[in-house]
């Protein structure tokens, strides 16, 4: 790949966001009093980016270390998927946790303070994301907010849909770091979206589920015309070099690699319609140059 494509790429697509470093630990200060009603505390990254970018931060008294509130908002950290602390949540007074994990893991919360709902939450699909967000603005009495981000968010996914209707489906590979990479397949949101952008997604393709981990012969098994891959900022022209490494992918032939940065490419979220945006310029030039006019 020459270099002044590679730059073009990486200067286009790189998003200054959070790395995959950037998790917060801390103890929790003392819960503000001027949060609305209900409290809520967010267990999920994907949970507290569709709080926030509803508006709704407000609410928020707690988060784990895993999510990105935006800048200006700090809400205490209260734990992580695999630390579940009762005190720590019990500490900032919510009425609400919303989590997407298994609700045993609340059992000692709920067994030490009752009154306090555990709402589980499943976003696994496009289709999950919009029905969260209209459930979010139930949770919070802003009920007619929810219903109308839900039809935001299912706008923005059928005008892409529309933008690359009958447009050729090439192969498309997203992972999520490079040497042995995760992917996503069958029953995923991010596999939705690579075929709401107007690609095939190479690991369903390929008979994949969820969440595999790839090798090289993997990857060159499945034979993208597209390749993306995620990384850590300050990892980009590693990942780049790596993956040039597969001369014979036809991506690779054909300048099709991209690199991200930003962490919300894989947190199923409002945002992903956004994400769904991007993917289909990445898989369709011809998009990218019509937008650009």
């Amino acid at each position: 790949m020459r270099g002044s494509a590679l730059k073009t790429i990486v200067a286009v697509l790189l998003v200054a966001a959070l790395s995959f470093s950037g998790c917060r630990t801390s103890s929790p200060p003392p819960p503000q009093s001027d949060a609305r009603s209900p409290r809520i505390v967010s267990f999920s990254p994907a949970l507290t980016d569709i709080l926030y970018d509803m508006g709704l931060g407000d609410h928020v008294v707690g988060v784990t270390s895993y999510c990105l509130p935006p800048p200006g908002s700090d809400p205490p950290v209260v734990g992580d998927r695999t630390r579940v602390s009762a005190e720590a949540i019990l500490a900032v007074r919510p009425d609400v946790v919303l989590i997407q994990q298994n609700p045993d893991d609340f059992g000692a919360l709920k067994t030490i303070a009752p009154n306090i709902r555990i709402e589980h939450v499943r976003i696994e699909t496009l289709a999950d994301i919009a029905a969260t967000i209209e459930r979010i603005g139930k949770i919070t009495a802003a009920e007619q907010l929810g219903k109308v981000y839900r039809e935001d968010f299912d706008r923005r996914c059928e005008a892409v849909r529309l933008r690359v209707s009958g447009l050729n489906r090439p192969k498309v590979l997203f992972v999520f770091g490079y040497e042995r990479p995760g992917t996503s397949g069958k029953g995923t949101f991010l596999d939705e979206m690579i075929q709401l952008a107007g690609g095939v997604n190479a690991p369903t393709a390929h008979g994949y589920t969820r969440y595999p981990t790839l090798n090289r012969e993997n990857i060159l098994a499945m034979e993208p015309d597209v390749l993306i891959c995620q990384v850590a900022s300050g990892s980009e022209q590693k990942a780049i070099e790596y993956f040039q490494t597969f001369r014979d992918l036809p991506a690779i032939k054909n300048d099709r690699l991209f690199v991200v940065t930003d962490r919300r490419w894989t947190i199923p979220s409002m945002r992903s319609a956004e994400f769904a945006e991007k993917l289909a310029e990445m898989i369709h030039p011809s998009v990218r140059e019509a937008r650009s006019d």
